[in-house]
């Protein structure tokens, strides 16, 4: 499966699910013809005032939408190809560092305490989890310590898969964590 195509295939299954609830789901990696160009397009956190390729610090693979509003249930990483711990702590720390989400380079979302950043992340072997869990707790203390905008996520999840259906169950969960059993979160 190309790089990418998992996540794009999550994103699909996301979307027949949720927006029957009252949600969008946007997403990076999809193919123009396929997938609706409405909800195609990077995910960027930034800083600064001006939105442009120097103030990029992170593109995230989907985006949880409350619908007719532009207020983040979810961002997710889905690392297909990696389990680097560097790689892990920089998907995590140059999204709460910036100040700012823009979907398809015009469209500002807005994230806070409603908000649920989750990174999973492929390893095959189910190597101990210990790492993952160092890093996660580290990460979430460092949260702590951003004055950034981003940094008001409320929830980090970080945690491994080792197949489709392993991410497809994991992403299940955690989606449903973030916007409540109900489909509608009580902060919104």
């Amino acid at each position: 499966m190309p790089n990418g195509e998992l996540t794009a295939q999550m994103a699909r299954q996301l979307s027949t699910e949720l927006e029957p609830r009252g949600f969008e789901v946007l997403f990076d990696h999809g193919q123009h013809g396929i997938d609706c160009a409405e909800r195609l397009g990077e995910i960027v956190s930034w800083f600064g005032d001006t939105y442009d390729r120097s103030s990029r610090l992170a593109v995230l693979d989907i985006a949880v939408i409350f619908r007719d509003s532009d207020k983040v249930a979810a961002l997710i990483e889905v690392e297909e190809t990696t389990q680097n711990p560097k790689v892990l702590i920089g998907d995590v720390m140059a999204t709460l560092l910036g100040e700012h989400i823009k979907f398809q380079g015009k469209r500002d979302l807005e994230v806070g305490e409603w908000t649920t950043l989750i990174v999973l992340v492929k390893d095959k072997a189910q190597k101990p989890r210990a790492v993952i869990e160092f890093l996660e707790k580290k990460l979430r203390e460092l949260k702590c310590c951003l004055s950034t905008a981003n940094a008001h996520i409320g929830r980090l999840v970080v945690l491994t898969f080792t197949n489709t259906s392993d991410l497809e169950a994991k992403l299940k969960v955690q989606i449903e964590e973030a916007v409540g059993s109900d489909g509608f979160s009580t902060t919104t």
